[in-house]
């Protein structure tokens, strides 16, 4: 736990005569308190501070709890990234978009290897994420996410998470929460930050970031940049990472495109000898085998990437009660990914090199892979995010202050896969070649570099873009004074314009074409907030110190499918000091975006999956793309916390916190969900072993063709287009304990944070029945916390933090199998050499613990678990 932190607070509960209003969490990075944001620099301490969750300025959340973590804190996180900073919040659960890839909730969308913050594991979509209070451009390639770390860490003074509904407040997304990255303001001169980990192999992660910032009378400027970037952690790397799981009691899920590859005829596998098989050899073929493989040299666990961001802002009072501000930021990822030019090739007869194990055949199925030729494929990809904004603020009358600010920003996304794989048409051509110079050999002998080159040149270039464009204006005040206090208002209005912009580009160099489409609308919105002290320091008694109302409420229009509106009540209650109780009730939508109704966009199409089923991996076709009909996503939302700070044990407080979230017509893409062909909530959007009939019917009914299709092969149908399908119903404690205490001349600190869902009904189609999937792969664990315990003693400081996941099950093959817990543990010593130069030594993954075993291609679940080994870490920062 950060001392500085827990000291200020302390020193807030003792003076305070409304009791507690703020519980700090145990973490060095994470404190969950109610209280006012940490004191201002003396200009600006006369201008109230707008907390997350409130339109008000000068007023917490009231009835909501507030996960804040600094300036201090983030310094101290063993990371290189503001993403990663918030994945270590118990309540944020990696299911989603992120680095290490998996394809729940959409997942496999994520091209680009970006990475969005999930609360509560309902998805990234239902997360809001806000800079200073304002959205930022949605990224992603179907705009699914947005990635926290386009704003630089060393250029936030705080982070602010607030996990339960506000949509009352914000509007779309807010359904599980809102997260708002707030920079610093406050700060003169320069800091500069370096940080360099690296494994006992050859992983390594790098940071560099510069702050500077000047403050005047009545302004401010600062800018800050951050530069940062890993290399690819490889499969070979890591003892755990493999496909072939029997040695641990699983299946063996590797694939069988390998070189030599596996004839099938007649529905029966003839393995490919070393060396190949030609028609002198061909009796030696032994039926029933097939050749097995996994390619962990060029399996990137963590992809290598880099990234560059940028951020500005400035202040500066024209006049006397006016002020101008405007603020912006850049950034861009970019890296590379290895694609494996794998093949079922169907080879007639006619082919030169043709041979059958089965006399009198006119074709065979062949599955190899060209890696040997060709070496693996790499398809570049770059993301970029950029917004800008500016506006004035007025004091009005009174104590009415009004502001107005128009933002205007840009994301692109672009997968650069011009080698994506094997295009369909080029194969065909040249297996029905008859030409042996030029001809396609798959049964193990050499090829024409030229034939390759023509095979593997394959578009599937997925570029996305989105705009955001947000006018908004807004006051608040006090509108009359109560024996409790003043009564305070915010109310207005906003205007935004969401655009989206979708291409797929296809095809062979020589003969490329686009898949386009493209939509905007306009979203007009109305909010109000009211704040009643209904007992405060004026009129308080023995056993109600402090009483407060809020009610909030928000109504938008949208230009494509109509309008909706959305309340929240908060309420929070004092009896004595050192004790708040508190509870809210609202509801929360989210509008769908435009790639989820778009038939078109958003990586519609047909797709050669594989999957593990029952008795191994299987290959068929998957359906995806959007839906022109669906509805918004709706959830109503309760909570209700007590918190404690008993005045006779000074530096300790604890917290904990009911939540409730019922969540209806959620959007839902299965196409790749954990599970999907052998957990029989799915059954009804597979079809297993169709007719050839009806696989030429799809595969011939004008949907595009993503890479090549089989139909030989293919053993299920699996339609994964949007649709509201999903019910979740999830209730769940958050709780937290701190303490502090000095021993002996030294600052201990000890705690423990955490969240324990109570349960998680899921219900696939409306209908079906709910599902109890808490603890089942795909969806979040029941327990998630972090503990930690540190000491400082002058310049010297160390913390030891455990970060512990619950076990899960997994329910993606027919035996049910245990997943045991995750436990790692970080270690941090550093050591201030003065007040402006500090240096710090960390290790993460302490013990080195491996990820558990799932039964599952690559034998983890890269969702769940964080596959990077111990990581070693030196951490310098100097301020001048």
């Amino acid at each position: 736990m950060n001392n500085t932190a827990i000291r200020r607070q302390s020193t807030l509960l003792s003076r305070s005569a409304l009791g507690v209003l703020a519980l700090t969490v145990a973490m060095p990075a994470l404190a969950q308190d109610e209280t006012s944001p940490p004191p201002a620099a003396p200009e600006a301490a006369e201008q109230d501070i707008i907390v997350t969750g409130s339109r008000i300025r000068g007023i917490d959340p009231v009835g909501s709890a507030v996960i804040a973590i600094d300036a201090d804190q983030i310094l101290e996180e063993p990371v290189t990234s503001t993403n990663d900073i918030l994945r270590r919040v118990p309540q944020v659960v990696s299911l989603g978009a992120n680095r290490a890839g998996g394809s729940a909730q959409n997942g496999a969308a994520n091209a680009t290897r970006g990475a969005g913050i999930n609360l509560r594991g309902l998805s990234t979509n239902a997360t809001l994420l806000l800079y200073d209070g304002k959205r930022l451009p949605p990224q992603g390639t179907q705009g699914q996410f947005t990635d926290p770390s386009a704003i630089p860490s060393i250029a936030l003074g705080r982070i602010e998470v607030v996990a339960d509904g506000t949509s009352a407040v914000y509007g779309s997304d807010a359904v599980a929460g809102v997260v708002n990255l707030i920079l610093r303001k406050d700060f003169s001169g320069i800091e500069a930050r370096g940080r360099y980990g690296m494994t006992e192999g050859d992983y390594y992660e790098a940071q560099a970031a510069l702050l500077v910032g000047h403050k005047w009378d009545g302004g401010y400027i600062m800018a800050a940049g951050e530069y940062s970037k890993n290399n690819n952690l490889f499969g070979s790397e890591l003892d755990f990472y493999t496909s072939d799981n029997r040695a641990r009691g699983g299946r063996d899920l590797r694939g069988t495109n390998c070189a030599p590859g596996t004839i099938v005829v007649g529905g029966v596998n003839y393995a490919i000898p070393a060396g190949g098989v030609t028609s002198a050899n061909v009796g030696s073929l032994v039926a029933g085998t097939r050749n097995q493989c996994e390619f962990r040299d060029i399996a990137q666990v963590i992809p290598d990437q880099e990234r560059w961001s940028g951020v500005a802002s400035a202040s500066h009072e024209t006049t006397d009660g006016i002020r101008v501000f405007a603020d912006g930021f850049y950034s861009r990822r970019s890296g590379t990914l290895l694609f494996n030019p794998t093949v079922n090739a169907t080879v007639p007869s006619t082919n030169p090199f043709f041979v059958s194990p089965v006399p009198g055949a006119t074709s065979v199925t062949v599955q190899t892979n060209f890696l040997a030729d060709t070496g693996p494929l790499p398809n570049p990809y770059h993301a970029s995010t950029w917004n800008a904004s500016a506006g004035i603020e007025a004091d009005l009358f009174g104590d009415f202050q009004g502001t107005v600010y128009y933002a205007y920003g840009k994301s692109e996304e672009v997968a650069d896969r011009r080698r994506s794989g094997v295009n369909g048409g080029a194969l065909n051509a040249a297996l029905a070649d008859t030409n042996p110079a030029t001809a396609l050999n798959v049964f193990g002998g050499p090829n024409n570099p030229a034939t390759l080159a023509r095979i593997t040149d394959n578009y599937f270039v997925i570029t996305g873009r989105t705009r955001l464009e947000v006018i908004n204006a807004q006051m608040d005040g006090s509108l009359f004074t109560m024996p409790g206090g003043n009564v305070r208002i915010a109310f207005g209005g906003e205007h935004r314009v969401e655009y989206t912009y979708t291409d797929l580009f296809i095809g062979q160099s020589s003969a490329a074409n686009h898949v386009t489409d493209d939509g905007s609308r306009n979203v007009d919105a109305v909010f109000a907030e009211l704040f009643i002290p209904l007992v405060g320091a004026g009129n308080a008694s023995p056993g109600l110190e402090r009483l407060s109302l809020s009610i909030a409420g928000r109504y938008e229009d949208y230009s494509d499918f109509g309008s909706t509106a959305n309340p929240k009540i908060g309420i929070t209650y004092s009896p004595w000091m050192g004790l708040v109780l508190k509870g809210t009730y609202g509801t929360s939508f989210r509008a769908p975006t435009f790639t989820e109704v778009s038939t078109v966009g958003g990586g519609a199409g047909l797709y050669f999956d594989t999957l593990p089923g029952p008795g191994g991996n299987q290959q068929g076709i998957g359906i995806a793309g959007g839906n022109p009909n669906l509805k918004p996503e709706k959830a109503t939302t309760w909570s209700f916390g007590v918190e404690v700070a008993p005045p006779d044990i000074p530096g300790f407080n604890a917290s904990l916190n009911y939540f409730r979230i019922d969540y209806t017509d959620q959007i839902q893409a299965l196409r790749g969900t954990p599970g999907l062909l052998t957990n029989p909530i799915y059954s009804q959007f597979v079809q297993f072993n169709p007719t050839a009939a009806e696989i030429s019917a799809l595969v011939n009914s004008g949907l595009p063709i993503n890479g090549t299709i089989n139909q030989s092969l293919v053993t299920y149908i699996q339609d994964g287009r949007r649709q509201n399908l999903g019910t979740s119903l999830l209730r769940g404690l958050d709780f937290t304990a701190a303490y502090r205490w000095n021993w002996g001349g030294v600052d201990l600190d000890a705690g423990v944070q955490g969240t324990y869902v109570l349960d998680y009904l899921f219900e696939a189609v409306p209908g079906a029945g709910l599902v109890d999937v808490l603890d089942t792969i795909g969806f979040t664990q029941k327990f998630r916390t972090q503990a930690d315990i540190g000491a400082k003693v002058g310049g010297f400081k160390s913390r030891l933090t455990w970060n512990h996941l619950n076990g899960y099950i997994n329910t993606t093959s027919n035996v049910v199998r245990e997943i045991s817990n995750y436990d790692t543990f970080d270690l941090l010593i550093g050591y201030d050499i003065t007040d402006r130069v500090g240096i710090s030594f960390d290790v993460r993954n302490l013990f080195n613990e491996d990820p558990p075993f799932v039964d599952t291609t690559n034998g983890f679940d890269p969702q769940a678990s964080n596959p990077i080994p111990r990581l070693f870490a030196i951490t310098a920062n100097v301020k001048f």
